[in-house]
């Protein structure tokens, strides 16, 4: 997600919110946040494996 607010943000809250209002399968099992925009390329499409080697993967969050 794309975060550029001065306060911190709450991951927690954000797969809460997930949890609540999406069916179970839906649901993310990883949340990043980022602060500069998404790769993309000419055509406005996600650069998908740019974001792979940007975003560091951990544990899915359950």
């Amino acid at each position: 997600m794309l975060y550029a607010g001065a306060d911190p943000i709450d991951v927690t809250a954000v797969l809460e919110h997930c949890r609540r209002q999406l069916a179970d399968f839906k649901v993310p099992q990883y949340v990043t946040v980022v602060t500069e925009a998404l790769p993309r390329n000419a055509g406005g499409k996600l650069l998908k494996g740019r974001l792979r080697e940007q975003v560091r993967w951990g544990s899915p969050v359950h």
